[in-house]
């Protein structure tokens, strides 16, 4: 094989990938993912709700009704967050959200973490750490 045999070898080589690139480029192009707008209506049902805490019964959490441990957790102004274990399952709660659809974590404090669940309000005392 001469040189001029192994340069047209290479540049079909080089053009084949090009247009196989450029093949697929297109079909990327052309299947575009369709984004759709999601509505959760259910949170602001959930933010209006917690406002209504100061007609709640607060109660300590018994180990019965709260089977969940806590494991860590980020307190601050902003983006309060702790961590629980059930079982061989962690779960990552931040201030606002639910825990498994049941218990909605109200605040975060060094000393005391509060949910709210089935109507009442749960103090929870933090140990982490201590």
């Amino acid at each position: 094989m001469n040189t001029k045999q192994i340069k047209k070898l290479l540049i079909t080589l080089i053009g084949i990938f090009a247009i196989t690139l450029s093949a697929i480029l297109i079909l990327n192009i052309i299947n575009k993912p369709d984004i759709k707008n999601i509505q959760f209506s259910n949170i602001d049902r959930v933010k209006n709700n917690s406002s209504d805490s100061s007609e709640v019964e607060m109660s300590d959490i018994k180990q019965t009704d709260f089977s969940y441990t806590i494991i860590g957790y980020r307190y601050g102004e902003e983006s309060s967050s702790i961590i629980v274990k059930k079982g061989s399952k962690e779960f990552v709660v931040y201030e606002g959200d639910l825990l498994e659809n049941t218990y909605e974590l109200m605040s975060i404090s060094p000393d005391e973490i509060i949910f709210k669940g089935s109507g009442k309000l749960y103090k929870l005392e933090n140990k982490v750490g201590k």
